[in-house]
């Protein structure tokens, strides 16, 4: 790796966010400086019996530019959707051409407080109402909380340190410590990190339903030593 981690400061080039109050980072931050509220009544799904039937849903969103085939989408979890295609605003806004980056350099830090719940919910109504037979193959794939951030290095072909935070509403602050860590100690020159999570479903409606944070974090090396 290069450089003396002294020297190595650690910059934000890219933004990338998927959240109630906007789909892209100038969206969700003219929002919040105008005061507007993302939350409102509950559309995912009946909320007649729950007593709160509020919460912050991302609508209208689509991952498809940021993901390789549909048939990628049907295989990943809303949580990681969101992940990746926060993952891919913050790559666009930081202008980065992968292809003059050394990709072994090149990691992504992506934590969840949760994972896949909704698979989880969609999965065991299966395996209650038709039997262990007819559980999807992907079901550990989608849920398990790392596959926003491994599929995002996949999708990319990033080779560099690769791992998911998880530590309840502190998820995307150790993560992007982490990654700023990474680079200050040596171990990578650019990063991807953020996090994000997703309780919108049946079994947790009480809480805000969704989001995401990534920034691009490339190391800036003083002119001595480029």
């Amino acid at each position: 790796m290069i450089g003396n981690s002294t020297e190595r400061r650690v910059v934000v080039t890219g933004l990338g966010v998927v959240s109630a109050l906007g789909l892209d980072f100038d969206t969700f931050w003219n929002n919040i400086v105008a005061g507007r509220c993302g939350i409102d009544k509950i559309t995912a799904f009946d909320v007649s019996k729950y007593d709160c039937q509020i919460a912050a849903e991302v609508k209208n969103f689509d991952p498809a530019p940021a993901f390789p085939s549909p048939k990628e989408i049907r295989r990943t979890d809303r949580f990681a959707q969101f992940g990746v295609y926060a993952g891919y605003q913050a790559l666009r806004d930081a202008g980065l051409d992968l292809d003059k980056l050394d990709r072994d350099e090149t990691g992504v830090f992506i934590g969840s407080g949760i994972g896949g719940l909704y698979t989880v919910e969609e999965q065991h109504k299966i395996l209650l109402s038709k039997g262990p037979g007819r559980l999807s193959p992907f079901l550990i794939p989608m849920l398990i909380l790392n596959m926003a951030s491994g599929l995002f290095s996949m999708f990319h072909k990033l080779r560099g340190p690769n791992l998911a935070t998880c530590s309840a509403c502190a998820t995307a602050t150790h993560a992007l410590g982490e990654a700023w860590r990474t680079i200050k100690m040596g171990d990578a020159t650019v990063m991807f990190a953020g996090g994000l999570v997703i309780v919108g479903t049946t079994t947790c409606a009480f809480t805000v339903s969704v989001a995401a944070l990534l920034v691009a974090l490339p190391a800036l090396l003083p002119t001595t030593t480029r």
